[in-house]
């Protein structure tokens, strides 16, 4: 019997018993596909459920969100400030990656 026949059986014997219902996240849309490297989030999703996220993923998040912010934002002060700050937040995160 070939791989992809026995593995539909088994799909359907669990439907049948019921393994499928009340599933978390049932009848939700699926979540929005990530900006970036998408294996890199996977990784880095399994980390955050089982409570092992390392900090330079959320510093990751932050600088794309803030990066994101600052190319919307009109030329100014308040754009030079949130520049300056993204570029200490990148500065920190490639130190933060040079010690591991």
């Amino acid at each position: 019997m070939r791989f992809e026949k026995l593995a539909l059986l088994r799909i359907e014997a669990a439907m049948e018993d019921g393994m499928f219902d009340n599933l978390p996240g049932a009848g939700k849309p699926l979540p929005p596909i990530p900006e970036g490297d998408f294996m890199e989030h996977f990784g880095a999703r399994l980390l955050k459920e089982s409570g092992a996220l390392p900090p330079e993923v959320n510093l990751k998040k932050e600088i794309l969100t803030d990066a994101k912010a600052a190319a919307e934002m009109p030329e100014g002060e308040e754009r030079e400030e949130a520049l300056k700050l993204l570029n200490e937040k990148r500065m920190k995160l490639a130190m933060m990656m040079e010690r591991r």
